[in-house]
């Protein structure tokens, strides 16, 4: 399927608003169909969604602030390099809101917020498509300090996820990842369940710790390896 068919599907019956638009681009991205460093031609994006560069040029605009997204002078619009250091600093931002988010949410947890989280894990351990992983994925941990009663400090969280899903995506469709998320995920449930506030904040941050290290490794590895599929690609001639 072409990325003007996948765009389109995306959209859906949805007006083409530079809200929209962003919607749809981000969705690529995260998704692994746009890689990073890959231009974003406005020319192309407004045929996608029948509009001109006006809205294009607002939702790139909008990705941009988002970090998803690298607008240059001369070579316009690309997707923004994926960075170790930027991905290992979202983490450790994310793991001492998170922290104080669950400890604020802990009293007001119920037994069926708790059988909820159970049922995300189950769909999780059975699912098979990345896409509905990540999504449960990042809905388990919003449910669990969704209670926080804290919308500044949720609106922050929900801005690092933002940032960094892609690469938690990148990370789940190509390493064995996912099953020790699952593990980790189940241990949390466990600590939430008896209201173990000391236990549950370390396993908050073993969680994100090892999400940090393993995200470092494999993306390094990535470079390694596109630096070495770029070093074998023959010369263009000029003409």
């Amino acid at each position: 399927m072409s990325l003007a068919a996948i765009a389109s599907a995306l959209r859906g019956t949805r007006a083409s608003t530079p809200e929209v638009i962003a919607d749809v681009i981000r969705t690529l991205i995260l998704r692994g169909h746009i890689d990073d460093g890959e231009p974003l031609r406005q020319d192309t994006i407004a045929k996608w969604f029948g509009v001109s560069h006006i809205p294009v040029r607002e939702s790139l605009r909008q990705l941009t602030a988002e970090g998803l997204v690298q607008l240059h002078s001369k070579r316009g619009a690309t997707v923004a390099p994926l960075r170790p250091d930027e991905a290992e600093e979202i983490l450790e931002i994310r793991l001492t809101l998170e922290i104080k988010a669950v400890s604020l949410a802990m009293p007001h947890w119920t037994d069926a917020m708790l059988d909820e989280l159970e049922t995300l894990l189950s769909e999780a351990e059975a699912c098979q498509s990345i896409d509905r992983w990540s999504d449960i994925n990042r809905h388990f941990h919003e449910r669990l300090y969704q209670a926080c009663a804290r919308p500044r400090l949720l609106n922050l969280i929900a801005s690092l996820n933002a940032n960094v899903e892609r690469y938690i995506r990148l990370l789940v469709s190509q390493s064995d990842y996912r099953l020790q998320a699952q593990r980790e995920h189940r241990a949390i449930l466990a600590s939430a369940r008896v209201r173990n506030a000391a236990s549950l904040a370390a396993l908050v941050e073993h969680h994100a710790l090892e999400t940090a290290v393993q995200l470092r490794q494999f993306l390094l590895r990535h470079q390694e390896n596109k630096l070495r599929a770029e070093k074998k690609r023959p010369l263009r001639r000029s003409a």
